[in-house]
C-alpha cells in the first residue's frame, strides 16, 4: 500500500499554454446574453494507460519533481473491497508561486490549496485526473477573479501529464457541472450558499509560550495522529502546508472508511458510461483529503474547516438527490469526529 508524507517545498513552473474552455449562453440578469464558462469539478489529465498501477504512480511522482512541484503526500485510498479490486493512489502536490498567488486572495482561499491529483483503475486502463481548480476555486476564492490563475495551473497539470504519457493526455472535465461558483441548495434546502457563509471554527487555541501558528499547526497535526479509542471514519493526517509567513497553515485529513463510502454512494454519478464498471466511483477520489485552515485570530489560532454537509456537496453534488437524502447524516458524524479528534489532539 501506498503511504507516503513528504516535507513542503516548492516553487512553480509556468506554462505558457492555452486553457481549453467550455462555454454555454444563459440570460443574464439584466436581460441580455453573456458568455459562461461551463467546468467539472474534475478534469482528466491522461486515460486508458496501459502500464501497471505502481509504475504510473511512480512516473507520475517523478515527473512532478522535475517540474519543480512539491509531493506533499501520497497515500492509497480507501476502497469498498467487498466490490473492487481496483486500486487509486491520492498525490497531493504544491506549486509554491501557485499556492503564494492563492492565499493572496485572503486567508479563506486557503481552502483551494493544495492541488489533488489522482491515479486511478477500472476495467479501461488506468487513468490520471484531478480537483478541477476551473471549478474550485470560482466556488472558493472568486466568482470571476481568479480564472487565470486557475487557467494556468490546469495548463500545467495537463502538460505534466501529456509530457509523462505521450498520446494519452486528457482535457475531459467531469463530477458535476457547473456555470458559476455559488453552489445551489439541494431541493431548495441543503448546502447551499456563499462559500465564505461555510467557513467553520472547529476551536480557538491559545498558544502556549514561544508558540506562534507554525507551532500550533504542529502540535495538533502530531496530536492528532496520536489520539487513540474506536473512531467511525479513523480520520488522521496526512499533508500540512505551512504558509505560516502568509497567514494561514493548511492540513490535509482523511480516513479509508470515509472515502470507502463516499465512492460508493456517489458510483457513476452523472456519467452513465461509467454504470457497468465495478467500482464507478473511484474516480472521485480527488475529493480528499479534507482540509483544515490555521489562521491567526486575535491572539488566538482558529482552526477553521468547511461545514461538512456543504463540502460534499462540492465534490459529490452529481451523486444526485436521493443518496443526498439517505445519506444526511454521514457529514456531520465525518465532522463531529475531525472536531473531536482536533480537540483530543490540543488538550
Amino acid at each position: 500500500m501506498l503511504i507516503r508524507s513528504l516535507p513542503v517545498v516548492a516553487a512553480a513552473v509556468l506554462l505558457p499554454l492555452t486553457p481549453v474552455r467550455f462555454a454555454d449562453e444563459r440570460p443574464a440578469d439584466v436581460g441580455r446574453a453573456v458568455t459562461v464558462e461551463e467546468y467539472g469539478v474534475y478534469v482528466s489529465l491522461a486515460e486508458g494507460l496501459s502500464e501497471d498501477f505502481e509504475t504510473v504512480v511512480d512516473a507520475l511522482t517523478s515527473a512532478f519533481d522535475s517540474a519543480g512541484w512539491a509531493l506533499l503526500a501520497e497515500y492509497e485510498s480507501g476502497i469498498d473491497r467487498d466490490d473492487c479490486s481496483y486500486r487509486s493512489a491520492v498525490l497531493v502536490v504544491n506549486s509554491s508561486e501557485y499556492a503564494s498567488s492563492v492565499v493572496n486572495m485572503g486567508t479563506h482561499a486557503a481552502f483551494a490549496l493544495p492541488i489533488r491529483v489522482i491515479v486511478y483503475q477500472d476495467e479501461n486502463g488506468a487513468h490520471v485526473a484531478a480537483a478541477n481548480p476551473l471549478s474550485l476555486n470560482r466556488t472558493i476564492i472568486s466568482e470571476d477573479g481568479f480564472v487565470a490563475q486557475s487557467a494556468d495551473v490546469v495548463e500545467q497539470l495537463k502538460s505534466i501529464a501529456a509530457t509523462t504519457f505521450p498520446g494519452s493526455g486528457s482535457s475531459r472535465q467531469y463530477g458535476q457541472m457547473r456555470n458559476r461558483g455559488r453552489i445551489s441548495r439541494t431541493m431548495g434546502l441543503i448546502a447551499g450558499g456563499a462559500f465564505a457563509d461555510k467557513i467553520e471554527t472547529i476551536t480557538r487555541v491559545r498558544p502556549e509560550d514561544g508558540e506562534g501558528l507554525s507551532e500550533v499547526a504542529h502540535r495538533i497535526y502530531e496530536g492528532l495522529g496520536d489520539v487513540g479509542g474506536s473512531w467511525d471514519w479513523d480520520i488522521r493526517t496526512v499533508f500540512m502546508l505551512d504558509m505560516s509567513d502568509q497567514g494561514a497553515v493548511v492540513m490535509g485529513v482523511t480516513g479509508e472508511p470515509m472515502e470507502a463510502k463516499a465512492l460508493q454512494i456517489v458510483g457513476s454519478g452523472n456519467n452513465s458510461a461509467r454504470s457497468e464498471l465495478a467500482c464507478p466511483g473511484i474516480d472521485h477520489a480527488a475529493a480528499f483529503p479534507i482540509e483544515l485552515v490555521l489562521i491567526e485570530d486575535d491572539g488566538r489560532i482558529a482552526v477553521q474547516i468547511i461545514d461538512a454537509m456543504f463540502r460534499m456537496k462540492m465534490y459529490f453534488e452529481d451523486a444526485g438527490r436521493v443518496k443526498f437524502a439517505a445519506n444526511m447524516l454521514m457529514p456531520g458524524s465525518i465532522e463531529d469526529e475531525i472536531r473531536d479528534k482536533v480537540e483530543e489532539s490540543l488538550y
